[in-house]
């Protein structure tokens, strides 16, 4: 399969899915659909084949001859265009692609984390030994830094819905972390002992429809959540992606009453047309 084509398979909100691509050619068609749905950077993504496509917050997908909000989405039949080629373009020639192929990440999503990370200059989000969640974890960027960052006397804990290729010094579970089976696997992975930190960077696939897309968002922001209450030892911090919009305030209430600190990062590595953004919460209250 050309990477040509394989660009062409899905539409995201802010073309940050080429490295993905990389690591699907890499690990054999199989890892596309991992690469596809999840990590979603700077926006949300869905696969569609005569589905629609939208971006949530950005009205439409800011990309030259890409479909805005509403419109019929058909990569599988799209024309390789000189628009298509100028999106291939662009992308590829993203610094934060460029820098992640480079240094081995599995998409830029990686600089996002470090970025948030390093912002914390006086009190780190990961440390050594840290044990640490990471929701909706494929391809697997934010794992790969979580778990570099925390060594050999730390842990990382990953879950997604889809497979994920192996992260060297993680641990993954395939499965909703919603349902009792997987749970349960979690916890008996834990065995017993608190988690240091969450990380979230989910994003759900779209349906097409801005306002659900939008609630959707939230709903696993707001699930995120959950999780972090029932399993962050106290003192523990949580970060989430979110999107700015509906619901969003919701969310943003609902930390400040779980932890003593809220704020807002939007790191550079997240294009600025994008309304991507991720709530830092520092300090679980007991």
């Amino acid at each position: 399969m050309r990477r040509s084509d394989i660009a062409l398979l899905a539409i995201d909100a802010d073309l940050d899915q080429f490295v993905g691509f990389q690591v699907a050619i890499d690990f054999g068609q199989n890892r596309l659909r991992q690469a596809v749905l999840a990590d979603a950077d700077d926006g949300m993504q869905t696969v569609c084949a005569g589905a629609q496509g939208t971006a949530l917050g950005g009205g439409d997908f800011d990309h030259d001859g890409i479909p805005e909000r509403g419109a019929d989405c058909t990569p599988m039949t799209m024309k390789k265009n000189k628009t298509s080629k100028a999106w291939m373009r662009q992308h590829v020639t993203d610094p934060y692609v460029q820098r992640a192929r480079a240094d081995g990440w599995r998409s830029r999503a990686a600089f996002k984390l470090i970025e948030i990370d390093e912002w914390e200059r006086n009190d780190r989000l990961l440390k050594p030994g840290m044990r640490v969640v990471d929701l909706g974890a494929a391809p697997g960027s934010w794992s790969q830094v979580a778990a570099a960052r925390v060594g050999a006397k730390g842990s990382v804990l990953a879950l997604d819905l889809i497979e994920m290729a192996p992260v060297a010094g993680v641990l993954f579970i395939q499965g909703d972390f919603r349902e009792e089976a997987v749970l349960a696997e979690l916890e008996a992975q834990l065995g017993g002992r608190e988690v240091d930190l969450v990380i979230s960077d989910m994003a759900p696939n779209l349906s097409g429809i801005a306002s659900a897309d939008q609630a959707r968002a939230v709903h696993l922001a707001e699930l995120a959540l959950e999780f972090a209450e029932a399993h962050l030892k106290p003192d523990g911090d949580m970060l989430v992606k979110v999107f700015q919009g509906s619901g969003f305030d919701s969310v943003r209430a609902a930390m400040r009453r779980s932890f003593d600190k809220v704020a807002v990062r939007k790191p550079k590595a997240s294009r600025d047309r994008s309304s991507e953004v991720y709530l830092l919460g520092k300090g679980r209250r007991s």
